[in-house]
């Protein structure tokens, strides 16, 4: 009898366990060490899944932006990945890229990660998508964040969004316009931890032209600042500017003190009354672009900002190109 007894409560305390609270279903997130192809299908998926939930049929991505809004190459790479994804899943219709690029220039709106509300809802009437994809890519050291957002066209709005966490390796590395070490190198050395480049900057790529921060040193009251320009897209004529509607080609060193370019070369090519005008750049060629600053009294150690003034005349529109925390040699 005792024995039947002790059956029955083995039996019931089985079967008390096993009736548990459910655990809820949620998107896990990969270890920080997931790659980046692992780590964009799980955005994908994550993406798709808002969308399935909203009704979503026709969609269009705009290029991803670090956080000072300037899109790099990995920010480009990431909206062409998701593209490409989400249209071979089948389900849904996705504006091309050259599309997208050509009404955005025409009504002269940004393609950049950052849009306003009135610009997404000008997307959608346009180009009759229901949303846009849009997102922002932050430098966490050994890994890098993605984070998008999906806005609606009706409201402009956010109404969902989605992230991953990527190591950054040789790949997210070369995309950030960072130099790979040499297997040789000294990796005691305190400076191997920190980001390298191929410039003293990670580029930033505004609509298809590159800007690599070579050099920036002081001498004779005058600083000056070396750039090389690219242009990553079709042979376009591009201008730069001393000033354009209510901007500047500034400086901004570390004792607060501003400074106007008195002098600019891109190639060959000298500044004129305002600046360098039409100039035509081939398609990944590099060209040197030196911007001087006159009548620095004395020696800043950083160069805290810099604005420059990008035109590409057959946008009609300007943009402002920033570069900060610059090292003076």
């Amino acid at each position: 009898m005792r024995f039947i007894k002790l059956l029955i409560i083995a039996l019931l305390f089985s079967l008390l366990t096993a009736c548990g609270p459910a655990t809820k279903t949620s998107i896990l997130q990969k270890p920080s060490g997931a790659t980046l192809d692992d780590q964009m299908n799980l955005l994908t998926s994550q993406i798709i899944s808002s969308f399935n939930q909203s009704n979503v049929q026709k969609i269009a991505v705009i290029e991803f932006a670090n956080l000072e809004g300037n899109v790099t190459q990995l920010g480009r790479f990431i909206s062409e990945e998701l593209i490409t994804r989400i249209f071979t899943s089948g389900r849904f219709e996705v504006v091309e890229r050259n599309l997208l690029q050509k009404v955005l220039e025409e009504q002269q709106l940004g393609m950049t990660g950052y849009i306003d509300q009135q610009t997404a809802i000008s997307i959608g009437q346009i180009l009759g998508v229901d949303a846009i994809i849009t997102g922002s890519i932050t430098d966490l050291g050994k890994n890098v964040k993605i984070n998008a957002r999906l806005i609606s066209t009706e409201t402009g709005s956010v109404f969902a969004v989605a992230s991953v966490n990527v190591q950054k390796d040789s790949t997210i590395k070369l995309l950030m316009g960072e130099s790979m070490q040499k297997s040789g190198s000294n990796t005691n050395n305190n400076s191997s931890h920190e980001p390298q480049y191929s410039g003293l900057k990670a580029p930033i790529v505004s609509h298809g032209i590159q800007f690599v921060l070579k050099e920036c040193f002081f001498t004779n009251g005058s600083v000056s600042v070396i750039f090389e320009v690219t242009n990553m897209d079709m042979d376009k004529n591009i201008s730069l500017w001393d000033r354009a509607k209510n901007n500047n080609l500034r400086m901004i060193d570390d004792q607060g003190r501003e400074f106007k370019s008195t002098e600019q070369f891109l190639g060959t090519h000298k500044k004129g009354w305002n600046g360098i005008a039409d100039v035509m750049l081939v398609q990944d060629v590099g060209t040197q672009y030196i911007v001087k600053f006159n009548n620095v009294t004395t020696k800043p150690t950083t160069v805290k900002r810099i604005d420059l003034l990008l035109e590409i005349p057959e946008l009609n529109n300007y943009f402002t190109i920033t570069f900060r925390d610059i090292t003076v040699n």
